[in-house]
């Protein structure tokens, strides 16, 4: 406790006390270390896919995972080409009472590297195939790469020496890329 007291010489108060030894509380928290402090925490986003909870008993067996096809997004990937490549995956793939959509909304995380947050507005938004197929198209497959193949199918000719057999199979491969004509 403190006290004061007068002192003779100046007329001002002083406190004449002395604090107590503090001792450490062994039942307080301890502060956290430098090293707890700017260790990283995992964190998790929302998943963008919802589905119906009918659909979440099953099992994800890793062979299945290993067969899917990879998309990274860049310029010279082609959406159209990977979706086509999934679903014919997909389909090979029987799971007990699972839809085939739900199937492809289940594994197309694991074929997506890196690229699903730019897919993603907002949590549960896509909640089908269709809103998946959308969303990728919208934004993988631009419309300059669509210009393109249009230009690419009206100036396509057939060479002096081209069998027509070979001149059709190519212009339906170009036919193919195109999702506006094909």
């Amino acid at each position: 406790m403190s006290a004061w007291s007068r002192d003779s010489v100046t007329s001002r108060l002083i406190r004449n006390s002395s604090y107590p030894e503090l001792k450490p509380n062994p039942h307080l928290a301890q502060p956290p270390s430098l090293q707890d402090r700017f260790f990283p925490i995992r964190t998790s986003l929302p998943s963008y896919i919802r589905s119906d909870e009918r659909d979440n008993q099953f099992e994800l067996k890793p062979q299945y995972i290993n067969t899917l096809p990879k998309f990274h997004g860049f310029e010279s990937d082609d959406a159209h080409f990977f979706i086509r490549e999934f679903e014919k995956v997909c389909l090979m793939m029987k799971i007990a009472n699972l839809r085939v959509d739900a199937v492809k909304l289940h594994f197309v995380p694991f074929s997506l590297k890196g690229k699903e947050i730019a897919l993603q507005s907002k949590s549960g938004s896509i909640s089908s195939w269709d809103n998946f197929i959308k969303a990728v198209l919208k934004k993988f497959y631009p419309v300059h790469k669509t210009t393109q193949i249009r230009k690419s199918i009206l100036q396509f000719k057939q060479t002096a020496n081209e069998p027509f057999q070979k001149y059709f199979e190519c212009f339906k491969d170009h036919l193919s890329q195109c999702l506006t004509m094909g």
